[in-house]
């Protein structure tokens, strides 16, 4: 369940995908490639679509999957919003590129995919769903693995093999993505102060929780607010 994203760029010209790449590597959890790139079996989240050569009436999506967020690139002096959007796009990036600008689309591109992305923390199965219901009272809280598979009425083995068929992961690293997936929707929606949001997450230690943060999403807490922040409204 570690946090990995991939954005395809779909265009002619394969110096931008490599400029794409290089500017969005301080994002360690987003990797952009060429979309002629894309090894078999690797599938892309995001889709960084050309629009430099079209007209203003040619703003139109590449018909994929609704669940693929599409940007559109433009170029700066013939930008139009309104056929952007109303195309269906769920953002643009502006040519030339700007590196603050990719970084902080792209990360609302992943906000974007986090939010629709609970399915990730639910389970199918009776036993892991109970624990999972049971991690997330006790959030704040130090649950040992024996004594959750108690709490539950379990043992360890079958705990984990059956977190294990679930998520990938077993309970206490399934709660380490909960709580940082809870930790990013705060940064986004709210103004707590790290230090509140880590103690309500169960870190007594500020900088453990940034540690912990940036593992899974890429960024520092302050950094990842700060871009959640600053993207643009469309006028």
């Amino acid at each position: 369940m570690h946090a990995s994203f991939l954005a395809a760029y779909l265009g002619s010209d394969s110096e931008v995908a490599i400029t794409l790449s290089r500017l969005a590597s301080s994002l360690r959890h987003v990797e952009v490639v060429d979309h002629q790139r894309l090894r078999l079996g690797r599938a892309a989240q995001i889709l960084i679509v050309d629009c430099r050569q079209r007209q203003r009436d040619e703003h139109k999506p590449t018909e994929l999957s609704s669940e693929l967020l599409q940007l559109a690139l433009v170029s700066e002096s013939s930008l139009h919003r309104d056929a952007i959007f109303a195309s269906g796009y769920s953002d643009y990036l502006l040519w030339p590129l700007i590196q603050q600008e990719v970084l902080r689309r792209l990360a609302s591109c992943v906000a974007e995919i986090e939010r629709r992305s609970a399915g990730l923390f639910f389970s199918a199965d009776p036993l892991v769903q109970k624990s999972c219901d049971l991690l997330a009272q006790r959030i704040n809280q130090q649950t040992a693995l024996s004594e959750l598979a108690r709490l539950v009425g379990t043992n360890r083995t079958t705990l984990v093999n059956r977190f294990e068929a679930s998520f990938g992961c077993g309970p206490i690293t399934w709660l380490r993505h909960f709580r940082m997936a809870e930790a990013a929707q705060r940064l986004r929606s709210g103004e707590e102060s790290v230090a509140k949001i880590a103690e309500t997450l169960g870190y007594e230690n500020s900088n453990n929780f940034s540690t912990a943060f940036k593992a899974i999403h890429g960024l520092p807490p302050l950094s990842y607010r700060k871009i959640a922040f600053r993207r643009e409204k469309p006028v």
